[in-house]
């Protein structure tokens, strides 16, 4: 069987008060990435990198896709050739704002975005006071694929991700900014979401004194096949949707699966 390889570019960088640097940083990473590695189909980045908002900023924190964070996304795009989900920014639309990642195509066009569902409204935080939630699910067809995208807290919803998986991705991309300390939810959380659905998880977290970096990509076996240094710095991995058949094929987990018992309301 002919083996069906993604070369995936993970960036993992943190938000700094001044976002056009943020984007000059992240811009950067991407550079050398194609230098370093020779293919390259899908670059991700984490969530919020770039520009976030507070309860107190959030009439003036909003931006629209008429802005520097997709044009500098879609150059970087189009110089490439390479598909980009950006991570997400604060996007208003019609008096709301959401927390938001575009995908764009190796053209610099928009075929899609994931407005997150799932607020975190944990711990210490009420993201709700802040952001709008999205109502739709986060599916993207890239032309190697189809992409199952959500945000950090959602890996906690395992029958969010189970519907995703049900609805054919063959990746899940996870833009995240999990905060310090919990890096052992976070390698648990990963790992889970690749056994749990057999299939390769992409994971760029935002690294700085608040996150604790360590984005990888998990393999359907829940095996780390790259990782990130603790630094801001670029990771990748190849994404073999054979092996990922593969594994399916060995663990026939949804041909066993029985809904006529499950009641998840």
């Amino acid at each position: 069987m002919d083996r069906y390889e993604i070369g995936v570019l993970g960036i993992q960088v943190g938000i700094t008060c001044d976002k056009r640097d943020n984007l000059k940083r992240a811009a950067k990473l991407i550079d050398e990435g194609f230098e370093k590695y020779k293919k390259i189909d899908l670059v991700c980045l984490p969530e919020q990198f770039y520009s976030s908002a507070s309860p107190h900023t959030r009439d003036k924190a909003g931006e629209t896709y008429d802005s520097d964070f997709f044009y500098t996304f879609s150059e970087l795009a189009s110089k490439h050739n390479v598909n980009i989900i950006t991570g997400s920014f604060p996007l208003s639309r019609d008096g709301k704002l959401y927390d938001c990642d575009l995908c764009i195509n190796r053209s610099g066009e928009i075929i899609g975005e994931y407005c997150k569902a799932h607020l975190f409204d944990a711990f210490v935080s009420k993201e709700s006071d802040t952001f709008d939630a999205g109502n739709a699910l986060g599916i993207i067809d890239f032309d190697f694929g189809r992409v199952g995208l959500v945000h950090s807290f959602e890996l906690r919803f395992t029958e969010y991700l189970r519907t995703l998986a049900l609805k054919g991705i063959d990746l899940l991309v996870v833009p995240s900014m999990f905060f310090q300390p919990r890096v052992d939810h976070w390698n648990t959380l990963v790992a889970s979401a690749a056994l749990n659905n057999l299939i390769y998880v992409v994971a760029p977290n935002q690294f700085n004194s608040q996150h604790f970096g360590r984005s990888c990509i998990v393999d359907p076996f829940g095996v780390t096949i790259a990782q990130a240094s603790d630094m801001e710095c670029s990771f990748y991995g190849t994404i073999d949707l054979n092996f990922q058949r593969q594994v399916r094929s060995r663990v026939p987990l949804y041909k066993n699966r029985r809904p006529e018992l499950y009641d998840v309301n």
